[in-house]
């Protein structure tokens, strides 16, 4: 019998790569913090801050792009309305996490 495929693993992968570039930036935000503050400048305080904006607009990206399983069309994102903390889908009203052939949820 072969495996079933799981058409949200590539929702999960774009939100684990969209929180891991948030924490690796406010990694790097706190470290300019601190390398700004040890040699009285402001200049590792700024890079740390577009470091953080830059990796965090590099991680929403393809998160916000994640093709409906049903309709295909952007989950997230409908013209220019994007909300990352949609429960369904902003063209045809697919629940999140349910199985594109029927409507009950995979996890």
């Amino acid at each position: 019998m072969a495996p079933s495929f799981d058409p949200w693993q590539n929702y999960r992968q774009r939100r684990r790569l969209l929180i891991g570039s948030i924490l690796v930036g406010l990694g790097l935000f706190v470290a300019g913090g601190f390398t700004a503050r040890a040699q009285h400048s402001v200049t590792p305080f700024y890079i740390g801050l577009a470091l953080l904006v830059g990796l965090t607009a590099w991680g929403a990206a393809p998160f916000s792009d994640f093709p409906c399983p049903k309709c295909g069309e952007p989950f997230l994102q409908k013209g220019r309305q994007r909300n990352l903390f949609a429960r369904k889908c902003l063209h045809c009203r697919h629940p999140k996490w349910a199985d594109p052939n029927g409507s009950s949820p995979t996890g």
